[in-house]
């Protein structure tokens, strides 16, 4: 079983550098784990090998939710209603496209999760807002939760 931890995001949009920040965070605190971390920053399509040679897949992002700063665990049939039913995320359609491609293609995860930080803003600028910095320690700890229930 190979476990991917995929972050995403974009550094220069203030909140939605998150996924990528939680990602940072996570690899620092589980030391070498036998997980795979990526960065997968803004690549969509490109990501497509990565979740065809996961079998469980953890996606970290800024995901869109009515408080800033609010940690989201995403998992089972709540991801694909949420991806058709609103947008999720500033990614949501290259995550979308990512996902059916990998399908497609006849390689897909058995098991996709997400965990997000909900953005206060996804302007032009380096920096996260102050109550999205301050969540990163929960998205990291809900994160590491769903890796210890696919570990165990």
């Amino acid at each position: 079983m190979s476990v991917t931890v995929l972050g995403v995001g974009n550094p220069i949009m203030g909140d939605d550098a998150v996924g990528l920040e939680v990602l940072k965070a996570l690899r620092e605190t589980r030391g070498d784990d036998g997980v795979e971390y990526v960065d997968g920053g803004t690549a969509g399509m490109e990501l497509i090998p990565v979740v065809q040679d996961a079998s469980r897949l953890l996606v970290l992002d800024a995901v869109v939710g009515d408080v800033p700063g609010a940690v989201v665990r995403l998992s089972g049939d709540q991801l694909p209603r949420l991806l058709s039913a609103k947008k999720l995320s500033p990614h949501q359609v290259g995550l979308l496209d990512v996902l059916t491609s990998a399908r497609l293609l006849g390689g897909e995860p058995e098991m996709v999760e997400v965990v997000g930080v909900a953005p206060e803003s996804v302007e032009l600028r380096v920096g996260m807002s102050q109550c999205v910095a301050a969540a990163i320690d929960e998205a990291v700890a809900a994160a590491s939760a769903v890796l210890d229930d696919w570990l165990a």
